[in-house]
């Protein structure tokens, strides 16, 4: 099972990614972000990293991007993830990735949803998820929860990866 770890912080630079032969195929973005607990972060963006709402980013931007801790990533610095989903971050919004359980409690049992009629679910290409968000990975953003263990909430959106 993955394990999503977030990297916030604020983009310096984005440029093309060179391809394995030296050239730019253009597919793929290297983003370096600096952090105020790692420093520099390099973050690799390819063409299957989800970005909330397709929001464009850019120098200056500040985001949260979330990087699965059991993949490979190469020994050098700055360190370099690649990444599976990157939000934007906005005053008041927290964002979350990780495997949610048939009661809607994160892998970590630090957050639990409640689904209310408000919040918008949906799949990654933007359509309507149909089906019960539970027992998938979901990228929750919210604006509160209480502060119990775990803590609750009702988030605003909802987006449900459909992976194996």
């Amino acid at each position: 099972m993955a394990s999503f770890f977030p990297i916030t912080g604020t983009i310096s630079q984005i440029e093309p990614m060179q391809s394995s032969s030296g050239g730019w195929c253009g597919c793929s973005l290297l983003i370096s972000v600096t952090t105020p607990c790692q420093g520099m972060v390099n973050l690799v963006v390819t063409p299957y990293t989800y970005i909330f709402n397709q929001e464009p980013l850019q120098a200056g931007d500040s985001i949260t991007a979330f990087y699965d801790a059991s993949a490979p990533a190469p020994l050098i610095f700055p360190p370099q993830y690649r990444v599976t989903a990157i939000v934007k971050n906005m005053e008041g919004r927290m964002a979350d990735l990780s495997y949610y359980d048939g009661n809607l409690v994160n892998a970590a049992g630090t957050l639990q949803l409640t689904i209310s009629d408000s919040t918008v679910i949906a799949c990654p290409n933007g359509q309507t998820f149909y089906g019960t968000p539970g027992d998938h990975y979901l990228l929750v953003l919210y604006s509160s929860s209480t502060r119990s263990m775990p803590a609750q909430t009702s988030p605003d959106a909802v987006v449900v990866f459909c992976w194996a």
